[in-house]
């Protein structure tokens, strides 16, 4: 008889921010005086896309509003236990009003810098008519190389259902994109992203669970 294992599957976790709209009254008044300002980093495949991702002052101006980190903090201190120390270390914002798009990329950063989490806060949100944040599978070119890895109904993509106010968070490695969709001039999609470092694990669980069926 055959079955599928999902061996080590991918996890992400979502939460809801404690106060949208007090969120709102911080955060767009700084896209509006600041987003004309922002230009495509170098690098980057999509075209126009107004974010403050390189620029320092902006990301300065978001990581010192204690309202702002408070509310994140207590998003994903709730996906961790006690044992985990974290820090924010960077935190932009990505405007959509014209068709912009992002193209699959992943916030693994470097090994002096590394990485361990990426969040994404969807400030300005309506599912209705913003395109969805979308996760890749890691695995996708192997399935796809592979006949056995192949399975009835298989997407690549998985799209998280969110609403305004929704936190996600998902590990650094794994790729996601936002595809171009028609423009909203009057309604902007507007995100916050930052990535997350874990800093201490104070202690280390020896018990792992086994799969009784794999030692057959």
């Amino acid at each position: 008889m055959k079955k599928r294992i999902d061996l080590f599957p991918v996890s992400y976790y979502k939460g809801t921010v404690q106060d949208n709209e007090k969120l709102k009254e911080i955060i767009l008044p700084i896209v509006e005086k600041t987003v004309d300002k922002c230009k495509t980093p170098e690098g980057w495949l999509t075209t126009n896309i107004k974010t403050s991702f390189e620029n320092e002052k902006i990301s300065n101006e978001l990581a010192n509003c204690q309202d702002l980190k408070c509310q994140y903090f207590n998003v994903i201190k709730g996906f961790f236990d006690d044992k985990f120390r974290l820090e924010i270390d960077d935190i932009w914002y990505n405007s959509y009003t014209n068709g912009e798009y992002q193209e699959a990329h992943n916030h693994c950063g470097d090994a002096l810098a590394p990485t361990h989490f990426a969040c994404v806060h969807f400030l300005s949100y309506n599912p209705k008519i913003h395109s969805p944040l979308a996760f890749i599978d890691p695995m996708d070119t192997l399935r796809h190389l592979s006949i056995n890895m192949k399975s009835e109904g298989y997407e690549d993509r998985h799209l998280p259902q969110v609403k305004e106010g929704s936190v996600v968070m998902f590990p650094a490695y794994l790729k996601h994109e936002v595809k171009s969709y028609p423009p909203t001039p009057d309604e902007p999609r507007i995100t916050v992203s930052f990535n997350i470092t874990v800093t201490e694990y104070a202690g280390l669980d020896d018990d792992y669970d086994y799969d009784d069926d794999d030692e057959n």
